[in-house]
């Protein structure tokens, strides 16, 4: 039997936004948006280890339906039980977006019937939320593009719960259901229509993305599903009308213009803008449904959940605790005395490396070396060989004290760059290895020069298959060559050898079979 699931497609690990600004400014110069509006609700998975009102586990990577209890399959009799976590991260969420907290919340029951939402109801907070008209503030190094700050208002901050997740056969008429994702804890937060273009929605979820990823509110993967993003596009005043299930930075931004398009083309023929649901492939807008109201979902307070009262002591103990947000961090990166260029500020930022670069730099600074070089090898060369998630291990598998021998090591050229970088992953192969780099390093030094036999073979090779230009560098005609023959090599033993020991070598062969070679070396 295959089965597949429908119908997300997720988009990839986003690198470089910065480039990806970049992009979007060359796309905005070909389009004009006037009239646009845009706002958007997002849905984020809480990073709990438990369900909002169960105590299932939360894990996504088990077998089907592994991780349900009575009360996510709606049995009668099952009583909810409010995970508290929940609520502080929703809160930290709520306080880095400038919200007003709100002391006493409520729990509602949203009405629709899904196979996939099997009491017949989804909780989540409609009337009375937990956190309302807050503000996250984008610059032009966020992506805007036609003004130099956007301050995009939070309507409100809702705590809910999530889904099932439907799974089809392939060429069959039978569907299946996965409840492991049922009950998974999630805020939802909606925007006021500030987004005036396409780029200014995808800077702000990006923003947004990268905010709750570093305060560990959410992983904020698109890949998983941790984050889903709907989007609420009107033209010129119209009825607005909601792209549902956007899965990509690029999905909002070329499913908001092609709804802008489509707007405008029923706008000319005569025809006016039915408040309607959407949705996107990828390359086209459909029309869905009509959009549903309120009415429709009957909401009501839920009779099983007393209300969510928050004393002053918590809500100003968070306030107190919340720690450097990235805006903030993105400015010390890119001043004195660090000095990172924008992008690899936002790296070590998107990839929650920040702390992990602060304490190499200071080990590095004690060392009397520059402390940016800690960036350059965590970013140009670490972050190139790691899986993705497993830039998380470096912290703790290759400590500030580990990296920071490395870079010493080769900056004084005992070790090679290749060698450091196999030590490395040796540490991320062995995470159980407690030894420190100097010891690993050694190993590999062993490994890898230990028989002089090998160096000299593959020296004594690289000279005979360039004779010709043998015969310049003994001459003295072109001594600088003996360059080139390091470098090869280098390239043959795979960056195992010291370049000052494969010069060494090369000069004693070629004086042992050109002994006029001694007198061009003096």
């Amino acid at each position: 039997m295959r089965i597949y699931v429908r119908p997300r497609v997720f988009g990839t690990r986003n690198l470089g936004f910065v480039r990806d600004a970049r992009r979007w400014a060359s796309a905005a110069a070909e389009n004009s948006y006037d009239g646009l509006k845009c706002g958007v609700e997002i849905h984020l998975q809480l990073d709990t280890k438990t369900k909002l009102f169960s105590n299932s586990r939360t894990s996504f990577q088990a077998t089907p339906n592994e991780h349900v209890s009575y009360f996510d399959l709606a049995l009668p009799g099952s009583q909810p039980i409010l995970n508290k976590h929940a609520v502080l991260l929703a809160l930290k969420a709520a306080t880095a977006l400038n919200c007003k907290i709100h002391r006493r919340s409520m729990f509602d029951r949203k009405h629709y019937f899904y196979a996939d939402q099997p009491a017949g109801y989804q909780i989540t907070q409609y009337y009375h939320a937990i956190a309302s008209d807050g503000i996250l503030w984008l610059q032009r190094r966020d992506g805007i593009l036609s003004r130099d700050k956007l301050g995009v208002r939070i309507a409100q901050l809702q705590i809910e719960q999530d889904t099932g997740k439907s799974v089809y056969e392939i060429d069959s008429d039978k569907s299946y259901i996965d409840f492991n994702r049922t009950n998974h804890p999630l805020i939802e937060i909606v925007t006021a229509p500030d987004m005036k273009t396409p780029q200014e929605a995808a800077a702000f979820v990006h923003k947004l993305q990268t905010l709750m990823k570093h305060l560990g509110v959410s992983t904020g993967e698109f890949q998983s599903g941790a984050i889903r993003v709907d989007v609420n596009v009107s033209t010129n005043g119209g009825k607005r009308c909601e792209i549902k299930n956007l899965a990509s930075i690029n999905d909002i931004i070329y499913s908001i213009r092609a709804e802008y398009n489509r707007q405008l083309n029923e706008v000319s023929q005569g025809r006016a803008i039915e408040s309607v649901t959407l949705g996107w492939d990828g390359h086209n807008i459909s029309v869905q449904r009509e959009k549903e109201g309120s009415l429709e979902y009957r909401y009501i307070p839920d009779p099983e959940l007393p209300p969510l009262l928050l004393s002053e002591d918590i809500i100003r103990k968070t306030w107190e605790n919340q720690p450097k947000l990235p805006d903030e961090l993105i400015d010390e990166l890119t001043a004195a005395p660090h000095g990172l260029n924008l992008a690899n500020a936002q790296t070590l930022l998107s990839y929650g490396l920040v702390d992990y670069y602060y304490a190499s730099y200071k080990i590095l600074e004690e060392a009397e070396i520059k402390g940016k070089n800690a960036a350059n090898w965590i970013i140009n060369d670490i972050l190139g060989i790691v899986s993705a998630g497993e830039e998380k291990l470096l912290p703790s598998v290759v400590t500030p004290s580990r990296l920071t021998d490395l870079i010493i090591a080769q900056k004084q050229k005992t070790i090679t760059k290749i060698i450091a970088m196999n030590v490395i992953k040796y540490f991320l192969q062995n995470q159980a290895d407690r030894r420190e780099s100097a010891e690993v390093i050694d190993q590999y030094q062993l490994t890898a020069m230990g028989d002089s036999n090998i160096l000299e073979a593959i020296c004594s090779n690289v000279l005979e298959e360039h004779s010709d230009l043998v015969e310049l560098v003994v001459s003295g005609k072109k001594p600088s060559a003996i360059k080139f023959f390091i470098g090869m090599v280098m390239k043959n033993g795979k960056g195992r050898f010291n370049p000052q020991d494969s010069e060494a070598t090369l000069k004693r062969i070629l004086t042992a079979q050109h002994p006029e070679y001694a007198n061009i070396q003096k």
